[in-house]
């Protein structure tokens, strides 16, 4: 899945510039198949950008978030657990692979504060929207 509003995909968002480009990694096992891409949801509020990542079982501690050359960048490394003693694996479905996704930030977007927390699986990011892409509203005086 690749989003662009740069040739008209999506058009009737009124921030088209925001996701221009999704990760090199949105396809991760044709990209590169050590990597999984979580599910994400992008909410905009009057205050910013927030974005909820999906990553069940993640120790906050394993969990990297940072703006990189105009990117917001998060990954993570689950733990396979260790078992203690002496044991046989019968069966084993969880997936281990490293998580990485990015979004491209606009300029004035890139240097603002991001706050970064997670709660039950889910990895909430905010970036603040830059004072003049808020909107301010006027008050009309009468005379």
């Amino acid at each position: 899945m690749e989003v662009r509003f740069n040739n008209g995909w999506n058009s009737e968002w009124p921030n088209r510039w925001f996701f221009d480009r999704v990760n090199d990694l949105v396809k991760p096992h044709q990209v590169n198949p050590g990597y999984e891409v979580p599910r994400t949801d992008v909410i905009e509020s009057e205050d910013g950008y927030h974005f909820y990542f999906e990553m069940p079982g993640m120790k906050a501690d394993s969990i990297t978030v940072k703006v990189e050359d105009g990117n917001l960048i998060v990954e993570a490394e689950p733990r396979r657990p260790e078992f203690s003693g002496k044991t046989t694996t019968h069966r084993s479905e969880r997936r281990y692979s490293k998580f990485h996704r990015a979004f491209h930030l606009p300029e004035n977007y890139a240097s603002q504060p991001v706050t970064a927390a997670y709660k039950d699986g889910v990895l909430e990011v905010s970036v603040a929207k830059p004072a003049e892409a808020k909107p301010i509203k006027i008050k009309v005086n009468l005379n």
